[in-house]
C-alpha cells in the first residue's frame, strides 16, 4: 500500500493581497490531488491547515471540493485533522473541515481524552481502519495542551486491541521542539511512549520539512507562506510505501511541489555615505544576481537593507529602490524593500563647550537639519521649538502655544507646501 502525507495547504491565502497568490495556493493543492491519483495511492493524509483561516471564502471551498472530488472519483479516501488556522471558534463549534466531513469529502479524525479511542462513525471519531490492517489515528491542534493529550493517548493505546492492526499511523497537527529556532513545539520525549503502537507519525503545523528517526515526518508547506521558507526548497509531500514485513515498516520519499520562486537579498549600507551610493549598490546587486533570478513564473522579490545608515534616513527613497528592482526583474507585485538599517540621525556630538541653552539649540538644530523637510530653515525651526518649550514651562495658556505654532508654520512653510 501507498499513501500521500500532506499538510499546511492554506487554501484561500491571498498573500500580499495578490489574486495570483490565491491561485498559487489553489494550484499547489490541485497538483497534490493529481499526484495522489497519478501515483495510485491508497489514501491521503491531510495533517491540518487545509484552509488559511476559519472563515473560508467560497472560491477556496470550491477548490477544496474540486480536489477532494478528484480523489473520490479515483476511489482514494482522504483523512484529515483540524489545524490551528481553520479550527472553529468557541462559539461556532463546527468548522468548515467538519462541513467537508459531513458531506463525505473527507473523514475528520480527532482523539478526545474524555471519549477514549472511538472509531470514526458518522462525523466524529479518533481512528479509521483501512484495508490490509492499516489503522489511522488523528489528533487536532491542541496548542499548549498537546503534551497532556499525547500522554492520555499513549495510555489508551496500551489498552487498545491491535490484534488486527499491522501498521498504525498517528496524524497530528503539532510542531516538534528544536526544528525551528525560537518556535515552540512538542518535545520528542512526549511522542516516545507512542512508539510501541505507532509506526508512522504524520505531522503538520511547521512549514519546514523534516524526518526524525524514520518515524516522525513533516512534509512542510507546499507553497511559500513566508519569506523565511525559501530556506527549504524541497518540501510539500511525503509519498510513503507501507512494507509491514520489514523494519522500519515503510519507505518514505519527500516529493517537492512546484511553486512560485521567491528571492531574498541583503545589502549592507555601512560604507554607503549618501543615497546615490545606495542606489548604485542596488544596481550592482541586480547585475550580480540576475543570472540566478528565476523570471518565469514572475518571482516575489525582497531586498533587506542592513547595517548602520551613515546619512539621514529621510533622504533615502525606498520607492526608487523598488523601481530599480521591478524594472530589472519584473516580479509579481511590488518588490519588498525592508529597511533594517540602523539610522544615525539621533547620534549628536556633545563636544560643544557653550552653556546649556546654546548646547540645547545646537543639538536640536543638528537633528532638524538631518530631515530634508526642515533642513533649509533648521535654525529657525530650532528656535521656534525652544520657544514652545519656554511657553509651556512658563505655564502659558494652550491658546498662546497654539498661536505661536501657527505663526511658526506660517513663517517657515511655503504656502504651496501647507
Amino acid at each position: 500500500m501507498h499513501f500521500l502525507h500532506i499538510a499546511d495547504i492554506h487554501l484561500g491565502y491571498q498573500q500580499y493581497g495578490l489574486n495570483e497568490r490565491f491561485n498559487d495556493f489553489s494550484q499547489a493543492f490541485l497538483y497534490l490531488m493529481d499526484t495522489a491519483v497519478t501515483r495510485r495511492v491508497d489514501f491521503v493524509l491531510i495533517a491540518g491547515d487545509l484552509f488559511e483561516k476559519s472563515t473560508v471564502a467560497p472560491l477556496a471551498m470550491r477548490v477544496a471540493i474540486e480536489g477532494l472530488s478528484h480523489l473520490q472519483q479515483a476511489g482514494i479516501p482522504a483523512l484529515a485533522v483540524e489545524g490551528n488556522h481553520e479550527r472553529a471558534t468557541y462559539r461556532d463549534q463546527f468548522s468548515w473541515v467538519d462541513f467537508l466531513d459531513a458531506l463525505g469529502y473527507l473523514r475528520l479524525l480527532n482523539y478526545r481524552p474524555q471519549d477514549g479511542l472511538q472509531p470514526h462513525e458518522g462525523n466524529s471519531g479518533a481512528y479509521v481502519d483501512l484495508p490490509n490492517g492499516v489503522r489511522v489515528y488523528g489528533m487536532k491542534y491542541y496548542g499548549a495542551a498537546t503534551g497532556k493529550v499525547l500522554e492520555a493517548l499513549a495510555a489508551d493505546l496500551v489498552q487498545a486491541d491491535h490484534s488486527a492492526v499491522d501498521y498504525a499511523i498517528l496524524m497530528a497537527h503539532t510542531g516538534l521542539e528544536g526544528e525551528i529556532a525560537h518556535v515552540r513545539g512538542s518535545s520528542y520525549e512526549e511522542f516516545t511512549p507512542l512508539r510501541k503502537r505507532i509506526d508512522y507519525v504524520a505531522l503538520g503545523h511547521f512549514h519546514k520539512p523534516f524526518a526524525m528517526d524514520n518515524w516522525l515526518f513533516n512534509p512542510g508547506s507546499p507553497e511559500t507562506c513566508g519569506m523565511d521558507e525559501i530556506a527549504w526548497p524541497e518540501r510539500g509531500a511525503y509519498l510513503v510505501e507501507i512494507l509491514p514485513r520489514r523494519q522500519p515498516k515503510h519507505l518514505a520519499q519527500l516529493l517537492p511541489v512546484p511553486r512560485r520562486p521567491f528571492h531574498r537579498f541583503t545589502l549592507t549600507v555601512d560604507l554607503l555615505t549618501n543615497p546615490q551610493a545606495v542606489y548604485d549598490a542596488v544596481t550592482h546587486l541586480i547585475q550580480r544576481e540576475t543570472p540566478s533570478v528565476i523570471r518565469e513564473p514572475q518571482p516575489i522579490i525582497e531586498l533587506t537593507l542592513t547595517g548602520k545608515l551613515p546619512f539621514n534616513r529621510y533622504d533615502l527613497d525606498l520607492t526608487h529602490i523598488q523601481h530599480l528592482l521591478a524594472e530589472a526583474w519584473m516580479p509579481l507585485g511590488q518588490p519588498h524593500v525592508v529597511n533594517k538599517a540602523t539610522p544615525t540621525e539621533f547620534e549628536v556630538s556633545v563636544s560643544y563647550e557653550g552653556g546649556r541653552p546654546e548646547l540645547e539649540q545646537k543639538i536640536l538644530q543638528e537633528l532638524l537639519a538631518r530631515d530634508i523637510r526642515y533642513r533649509f530653515n533648521a535654525a529657525a525651526w530650532a528656535e521656534g521649538a525652544l520657544e514652545l518649550k519656554r511657553l509651556a514651562l512658563a505655564g502659558s495658556p494652550p491658546e498662546a502655544i497654539v498661536a505661536h505654532l501657527r505663526h511658526l508654520r506660517a513663517d517657515l512653510i511655503p504656502p504651496e507646501e501647507v
